[in-house]
C-alpha cells in the first residue's frame, strides 16, 4: 500500500512538473511556424515613390526583428503587393495577400479611397491592419482590428489653420484639397474651423490626388484674395504641381501644406529647384523629424534610422523620403509589441492589446495614442513645421519652425 501510496506521488509529482511547461508549449502552438506579414503599397505609377521606399524600410525592419528573435519567438517574413494607389488593384491584392499568400497582418494601403477599398476584407478576416490614411472613416466600425498609421484629418487641419493664423498672421484662408476621403474631411473641417480662428475662408477647390494640371483651381483661389492656402493632398505630385501652378499664375501666396515636407526631392523635380527658397512653402512634419537650434540630433530616433537606412541601402538612401521612414519603421515595432505580448496572430487579440498598451511602444514618431474609441496611431502631439525640409544637417534632420 505504501509503495502504491509512494508511485502515485511519485506520478502526480511528474504530472505537475509537467503541467507547469504547458503555458509556454500552448503559447508556442497558438503561433505559425512563420509569421507572415503582407504590405499593400504603390509599387508602381504616380505614388511609386512611397511605395518603393516602403518596401525597403519596412524590409530592413524585418530583418532587424529577425534578428532580435523574431515576433512571439516566431521569424517573420514580409511579402508585398501592388496596389498602384488605386481601389480595385488594391483590393486585387489584398485578396491576395490574404487567400493565396496566408498573411497574418496586413500593412497599407495608403489613401483613403484605397485603403477603405480593403476593409471587407481584413475585417471579417479579423486581421490586424495598418491602412495608412487621416480619414475619419479609419474608426473602431469600420477596422475594429486596424489603425491609421498616420494622423487624423480633423487634427492636422486644425494644426495647419493654427499656424497660419498664429505664426503667419492670416486673416483670410482659402483650402486646396484632394477629392479623397482624407482631403475632403480636411475641407469640412475648415469650414468650420477658421471661423472659429476669427479667420475668413474665402474658398475651397478640388483637384484628383494625381491631378498634374492646378491652372483653373489656382485661378478660382486667387480671386478670394486670401493670406494664405491650405494644401491638403495624398501624393507628392499634388504638392509639386499646386505650387507650380502658383508660380505660373504669378500669385505668390503662402502655401501651408500638409504634403510639401514629406517628398522634398519629388516636388523639387515637379516644382524646380527654386521652389523652397522662396519660403512659401510651409510644411506640416513632426518634431520626431525635425528639431530646434542647439538640439543634439545624433540622439533622436529618427537620426538613428536614418543611418541604419543608409547602411542598409547605400545606393538608394537618396531615394528614401526620409521624412515618411518613420511611419514605415513604426508599424512593425508596434506589430512585435503585441505578438509578443499576446503570443498570437489574431485580429482581435493584437487589436485588443494595441487599444489598452500601444503607449508603451517604443516608436520613433514618439508616444504611440491609439485607443478603444480612436484608432490613430499618432495625434496632434507630434505636429511641427518647417520650410527648408531641403536643407538638413548632417544627420538629415531640418530645422523645425517656432522654436
Amino acid at each position: 500500500m505504501q509503495r502504491n501510496t509512494r508511485v502515485i506521488l511519485a506520478a502526480l509529482s511528474a504530472a505537475s512538473l509537467l503541467s507547469a511547461t504547458i503555458p509556454s508549449t500552448s503559447f508556442a502552438q497558438a503561433l505559425p511556424a512563420r509569421i507572415k506579414i503582407g504590405s499593400s503599397q504603390p509599387l508602381s505609377g504616380s505614388g511609386a515613390g512611397s511605395g518603393q521606399a516602403a518596401k525597403m524600410v519596412q524590409e530592413m525592419a524585418i530583418k532587424e526583428v529577425n534578428a532580435n528573435g523574431g515576433m512571439g519567438g516566431r521569424q517573420v517574413d514580409i511579402v508585398f503587393g501592388d496596389d498602384g494607389a488605386d481601389p480595385t488593384r488594391a483590393v486585387t491584392e489584398a485578396k491576395r495577400l490574404i487567400d493565396q499568400e496566408k498573411v497574418h497582418v496586413l500593412i497599407g494601403p495608403g489613401i483613403a479611397a484605397v485603403a477603405l477599398a480593403t476593409a471587407p476584407l481584413v475585417t471579417p478576416a479579423k486581421m490586424l491592419s495598418f491602412p495608412m490614411s487621416g480619414t475619419p472613416a479609419i474608426n473602431p466600425t469600420t477596422f475594429p482590428y486596424g489603425f491609421a498609421s498616420f494622423y487624423p484629418a480633423d487634427a492636422f487641419l486644425e494644426a495647419m489653420v493654427d499656424y497660419a493664423v498664429d505664426k503667419l498672421g492670416a486673416k483670410s484662408i482659402a483650402v486646396m484639397a484632394d477629392t479623397g476621403g482624407q482631403g475632403k474631411a480636411a475641407a469640412e473641417q475648415a469650414k468650420t474651423y477658421v471661423p472659429k480662428r476669427g479667420a475668413k475662408l474665402t474658398g475651397i477647390e478640388y483637384a484628383d490626388f494625381e491631378s498634374t494640371d492646378y491652372t483653373p483651381q489656382v485661378l478660382n483661389l486667387k480671386r478670394g484674395n486670401p493670406d494664405v492656402v491650405l494644401q491638403v493632398t495624398s501624393l507628392q505630385v499634388g504638392g509639386g504641381y499646386f505650387y507650380k501652378a502658383t508660380e505660373e499664375q504669378n500669385w505668390q501666396i503662402k502655401i501651408v501644406s500638409q504634403i510639401s515636407s514629406l517628398f522634398t526631392a519629388d516636388i523639387l523635380k515637379i516644382a524646380g529647384s527654386n521652389s523652397y527658397t522662396t519660403r512659401r512653402m510651409h510644411g506640416l512634419t513632426t518634431k520626431a523629424t525635425t528639431m530646434c537650434p542647439g538640439e543634439d540630433a545624433s540622439k533622436m530616433p529618427f537620426a538613428q534610422l536614418r543611418d541604419k537606412i543608409r547602411a542598409a541601402y547605400p545606393n538608394d538612401f537618396q531615394k528614401i523620403p526620409m521624412a515618411l521612414a518613420p511611419y514605415y519603421y513604426d508599424v512593425i515595432f508596434a506589430t512585435k509589441a503585441a505578438v509578443d505580448a499576446t503570443k498570437s496572430v489574431e485580429g482581435p487579440k493584437l487589436a485588443a492589446w494595441l487599444e489598452q498598451n500601444g503607449g508603451t511602444v517604443k516608436a520613433v514618431m514618439g508616444k504611440l495614442t491609439m485607443s478603444k474609441t480612436d484608432h490613430f496611431m499618432y495625434h496632434s502631439d507630434v505636429f511641427a513645421f518647417t520650410v527648408r525640409p531641403d536643407q538638413v544637417n548632417a544627420q538629415g534632420v531640418a530645422t523645425r519652425e517656432g522654436c
